[in-house]
């Protein structure tokens, strides 16, 4: 009787195989424990309000790209809020919905590149109507809002540093107010291959951007690094990035995806004295935090982020986030978080906890309302 001769695979590929299998393993356990951790803090949010307050408000959107994600969580937190809501866009004529709606309030979201006719504002608080503006590209462009804040009744800024100038100017309930995060819409997902990265950046390339990451072009030459975003060819070494870069714009859909994958994600603040793209000459410093703090902490995120001073209000760093304040730090940093997982993402999921109890758009409307209509 012949014998059948048993196949045995050559050694190292049997070794190698084995390993990217176990490999594999253990990553997708990994990310599908912290995913199934994720989704429980979510489920286990506080809540936020009881009853709706009984009033009627209108909401001017800032209605472009950038602020996609502000006008869907403030609408959201609004319609959660109060009785009514009426949603309408800066372009259309507001005073006359107003006239017809009677709203108790009228919430605006002045854009600096888009904003809002004060000769419209002016109208509606001639008319009887409550207003109430929300800056959210303070610094940047004061030069801009000192001309839009006075024709309101409450001035709400995102930046500490503006709330002495608008005081200054006369308006007469000023506030500083930071943004927030919306975790029904701004999560951590699950995602392919195609959005996973070891580093991740989203944003345009404002000047001090870009000299920022051309200290660091040779480190993440030889990383897994995704940046997306505008201007990035204006960087000294952009050849050494080049196909880590997309120059798109994200919806916050896709962002969220980019969040989700990346090990850490980069969060640096844009210089207040730019003088290409600002318009703030009383160089009023910026030291609160930007909106895509709070959107990178929602997607659980561990996040790196520039360690500006109103940071510290919000989150502890080293606790529930991690903060850098040298391209030098950076790199360590970097190099430390990525060869210490678990640690990595225990920091991310205590600052998605902290984002859904404390830093949604629920929670920032309500102060709003409290303020309004105390």
């Amino acid at each position: 009787m012949r014998r059948r001769r048993r196949f045995v695979s050559p050694a190292p590929l049997r070794d190698e195989g084995a390993a990217g299998w176990e490999n594999g393993y253990l990553e997708g356990r990994s990310d599908g424990y912290h995913f199934g951790l994720c989704e429980s803090i979510y489920v286990r949010a506080a809540p936020e309000q009881a009853a709706p307050r009984d009033a009627k408000v209108l909401y001017v959107k800032a209605d472009g790209a950038p602020y996609v994600a502000l006008d869907q969580g403030i609408e959201e937190a609004l319609r959660a809020s109060v009785r009514d809501v009426v949603v309408a866009s800066p372009e259309g004529d507001v005073a006359q919905l107003a006239e017809a709606e009677k709203p108790d309030l009228v919430l605006v979201l002045d854009a600096a590149g888009r904003s809002f006719p004060t000769e419209q504002v002016d109208r509606m608080r001639a008319g009887g109507c409550r207003t109430a503006v929300w800056l959210p590209d303070d610094p940047y462009h004061s030069d801009m809002m000192v001309g839009i804040a006075p024709h309101y009744d409450y001035v709400f800024t995102l930046e500490s540093s503006c709330v002495p100038l608008y005081r200054e100017l006369g308006c007469p309930e000023v506030h500083h107010l930071p943004f927030g995060a919306n975790p029904g819409f701004t999560r951590h997902v699950r995602v392919d291959g195609t959005y996973r990265h070891d580093i991740c950046f989203v944003g345009s390339a404002f000047w001090n951007r870009a000299a920022f990451f051309d200290e660091i072009a040779d480190y993440l030459a030889g990383k897994r690094v995704k940046i997306i975003g505008w201007w990035w060819d204006r960087m000294r070494h952009y050849e050494k990035l080049a196909d880590k870069i997309e120059g798109v714009w994200l919806t916050p859909e896709e962002t969220a995806k980019h969040y989700s994958g990346a090990k850490i994600v980069i969060n640096l603040h844009r210089s207040a004295d730019d003088p290409t793209h600002n318009s703030n000459s009383r160089n009023i410093p910026a030291v609160s935090v930007n909106p895509r703090l709070f959107e990178i902490s929602s997607c659980a995120a561990f996040q790196l982020v520039d360690n500006r001073a109103g940071l510290h209000e919000l989150y502890t760093p080293g606790f529930d986030i991690e903060t850098f304040s040298s391209p030098g730090e950076l790199v360590d940093k970097i190099d430390y978080y990525l060869s210490h997982e678990e640690e990595r993402r225990e920091i991310a999921r205590r600052g998605l906890y902290r984002t859904v109890n404390e830093h949604t758009y629920r929670k920032r409307i309500n102060r709003l309302l409290d303020i309004v209509f105390s």
